[in-house]
């Protein structure tokens, strides 16, 4: 027997009491959400994501395989709680006008507006497919969404405008960059510090490669391409130097080093490319040196087109005429790959995402719900849209 509906504040004080950290297995999460969505005309498909990780699509409506209808997105992994809570991060607590947890703005409370969405969906006649994904390990990389597209069936296609419920205000975002994550590795040899001669310092070549990163980091400060006047905030790539590791002992000539870095492009360029250019300035800085530059993560940027149907759909029910692009990233550069054309779309703002006291205000989540229903209402049940 299928579970009772309850209302979406019910449902996101429990998917706030679920701990989804990053770090832990999201289990928990996916059997209560699959339990509570086990119901006559719900389609769920759980999908392995290593580490004990799962993703979870569920699917109502028609199984047409023209791509029409809506998919709704959303991640269940949250980053840790940190320091700093004046109330029990796992628990959903109202004060204000405002609702108060981890993961309550970005984005469990997009997810329990979804999950509702296809549980009364279930019992309501679509004539065109309604599909929620929801991922894990968004927070580390877009993880989650890169095995998901790895292990879709390339034949099984889901509803094409898509909308991914991050934090915007309810403003729609049809673009933002890109972040890939690299180590700079070099090579040196030991010695004894004491003689100034021995060994080959690594650390010292190091420091070399951060001085060569950092002028390529404010090189790109003056750097503009066509998507730029989108990105009010940051309108140029980013490139970001987050750690260093080197050196065993005082006496010992370090012999390796390990620099970290983030590399943010914008939308139309290509990160191969400026990647190349990054390994040709080191070659210079790093002569005599062994040294690699390795990918540890690339979670790419996003460019969905202003004529594609989901964002005509999302700009016109807010009246927004203008095409936005931020900094921060999402699933939908990875779900772009399997030819859904992903907008931004969800309450809550980012500024409150990964603070102490994270809230989302009832007022952007009840918005949140009167749109999203109209928009599966527009995509999803009538035969002819008008």
């Amino acid at each position: 027997m299928a579970s009772p509906l309850i209302d979406d504040r019910e449902l996101l004080a429990k998917l706030v009491g679920l701990d989804t950290t990053s770090a832990r297995s999201n289990r928990d999460a996916i059997d209560a959400i699959c339990d509570y969505l086990d119901r006559p005309g719900l389609r769920l498909h759980r999908l392995a994501a290593g580490e004990g990780k799962e993703n979870l699509v569920v699917e109502a409506g028609p199984d047409d395989g023209t791509g029409s209808g809506l998919t709704l997105s959303g991640h269940l992994d949250c980053v840790p709680t940190g320091e700093g809570w004046t109330t029990d991060p796992f628990e959903l607590i109202e004060r204000d006008g405002a609702l108060f947890g981890r993961g309550a703005c970005d984005m469990k409370g997009f997810d329990a507006l979804a999950i509702n969405a296809l549980a009364r969906a279930a019992s309501q006649e679509l004539s065109a497919p309604l599909a929620l994904v929801l991922t894990c390990d968004e927070e580390i990389g877009g993880v989650g969404a890169a095995c998901l597209v790895d292990s879709w069936p390339s034949d099984h296609v889901l509803p094409r405008s898509t909308i991914i419920g991050e934090p915007t205000l309810l403003k729609v975002v049809r673009m933002h960059k890109g972040h890939l994550k690299f180590y700079v590795r070099i090579h040196g040899s030991p010695g004894h510090s004491g003689n100034p001669t021995a060994g080959r310092n690594a650390l010292a070549a190091g420091a070399s490669a951060v001085g060569v990163l950092s002028g390529i980091a404010k090189a790109f400060q003056e750097m503009r391409t066509d998507t730029s006047a989108y990105f009010d905030d940051v309108s140029h790539p980013v490139l970001a130097v987050v750690g260093m590791e080197s050196g065993q002992a005082w006496n010992i000539i370090p012999d390796e080093c390990e620099i970290r870095c983030g590399l943010r492009v914008l939308p139309d360029q290509d990160a191969a490319v400026v990647l190349d250019d990054i390994r040709d300035a080191l070659g210079s800085a790093l002569k005599g040196f062994q040294w690699e530059l390795v990918v540890y993560n690339d979670n790419p940027p996003l460019c969905t087109s202003e004529e594609a149907e989901v964002n005509d759909l999302a700009c016109g029910a807010v009246r927004q005429d203008r095409s936005i692009g931020v900094s921060f990233c999402s699933d939908g550069g990875h779900l772009a790959k399997l030819g859904l054309e992903c907008v931004l779309w969800g309450p809550g703002s980012i500024e409150q995402a990964h603070q102490a006291d994270e809230f989302i205000s009832l007022e952007q989540l009840n918005l949140g719900a009167d749109l999203l229903k109209a928009a599966i209402t527009q995509q999803c049940m009538r035969s002819e849209k008008g």
